[in-house]
């Protein structure tokens, strides 16, 4: 049964069974944290575990969040050459959807673990948990059962790989590749992006009607915000707009190294942001574009929308534009009202709508402001003759 106190740090209860058993061990363990662990209270693990614990994260805000908790954070697109091989008496993953991301977590493992240290899995059914146990078990030449909680799994795999072991197939993790779909753009991908080997349909519905978003321009913008950049398709499509200054950003790790990749030789000024929701970022943009991460199947994450939309209001120029891409299910423009004069729906074709959002109501304050002290100073001027 899963520890009460570990559950309420963490929603994910796969990630639960390895924050419970990290209570038990002791010595220098590595925690690989992903999306799944994004509920995770990291000031609590160093109340309830007494070994040493390094994290080491492909998502901006975890790793900010751990750091703050003072616990030794590695922000990157899960590149372990930093570490010493053997350094490690275990590294507890919870594994991920994404099979080359889960695969090249344990071929790393292989070279991180001490002799007779062990490698934790834990996860779903449904996430393909038996399947990489077996994988990682005959990897590191040993055999381990998963153990079931309720619909978790958890394993310990204990090393014994040989010298010559074969990697699992994690589809050149660490590489940037040339992907078909993306060919005729000259753009490259790589595993660890959400949809690295394809278009996304939502972001290609919204590429369709770009022409008709930009149409609503009186002058041609100077400067976009790609705010959730993936590997850069959308903010690349600026160059047929001659929009000049891009600023593109991401939480994910892998994404950062792609967009930056596929900008190398660009004529355009593109500067690489890693920030939570544009966290860090403070100049006003003439438009944003948008491609959020809403929704995982049909479970919509309303305080992101709202964080998303939070952003786009802050960071938006008083006469700029905004436009959305979202699942047409997802209701936008209800968490859009109070933010936005102006919330246009441009296209639904079932499956994704394309909204276009106005932020003119702070340049109307200021004119209204301006026009009041105007009057009030002919006020003045009048009493005074």
């Amino acid at each position: 049964m899963i520890n009460s106190t570990i559950k309420s740090l963490n929603s994910d209860q796969s990630v639960s069974l390895l924050l419970n058993e990290l209570k038990t061990v002791n010595g220098h363990f590595l925690l690989v944290a992903d999306e799944n662990w994004d509920s995770v209270n990291w000031a609590d693990i160093l109340n309830y575990s007494s070994c040493n614990v390094s994290i080491i994260s492909n998502r901006y805000d975890i790793a900010k969040k751990a750091k703050a908790a003072s616990i030794s954070t590695y922000f990157n697109d899960l590149d372990f050459s930093g570490f010493k091989p053997k350094s490690f008496d275990g590294v507890f993953f919870r594994v991920s959807k994404e099979r080359a991301n889960t695969h090249h977590v344990i071929n790393q493992s292989a070279y991180l673990l001490k002799s007779g240290a062990a490698l934790m899995l834990s996860g779903e059914k449904n996430d393909g948990i038996k399947s990489y146990v077996k994988k990682a078990s005959m990897l590191f030449n040993t055999s381990s059962i998963p153990t079931k909680f309720g619909n978790q799994y958890l394993a310990k795999i204990s090393v014994s790989v040989p010298n010559d072991f074969k990697k699992l197939d994690d589809s050149n993790y660490s590489s940037m590749q040339a992907v078909k779909a993306l060919s005729k753009y000259g753009l490259a991908s790589k595993p660890g992006v959400f949809g690295w080997n394809k278009i996304d349909r939502g972001s290609a519905f919204f590429v369709d009607h770009l022409p008709i978003l930009m149409s609503s321009f009186k002058h041609s913008p100077r400067t976009l915000l790609d705010l959730g950049c993936g590997y850069g398709f959308l903010c690349y499509q600026a160059k047929s707009f001659d929009i000049k200054n891009i600023t593109a950003t991401d939480n994910n790790a892998a994404a950062l190294i792609a967009v930056k990749a596929n900008f190398k030789n660009s004529e355009q000024r593109v500067e690489i942001v890693a920030s939570n929701v544009g966290d860090v970022i403070t100049k006003n943009f003439d438009t944003i574009w948008c491609n959020p991460p809403f929704h995982k199947g049909f479970l919509v994450n309303s305080d992101l929308t709202s964080r998303f939309l939070e952003a786009t209001c802050r960071l938006l120029a008083s006469d700029g534009h905004a436009f959305y891409v979202v699942n047409s299910f997802i209701s936008l423009e209800k968490k859009a009202h109070g933010l936005f004069k102006s919330i246009q729906l441009v296209a639904d074709n079932g499956s994704f709508k394309v909204i276009a959002l106005r932020n003119e109501q702070q340049k109307e304050k200021k004119e209204k402001t301006t026009e009041k002290k105007k009057e009030s100073t002919t006020r003045l001027s009048r009493n005074a003759g």
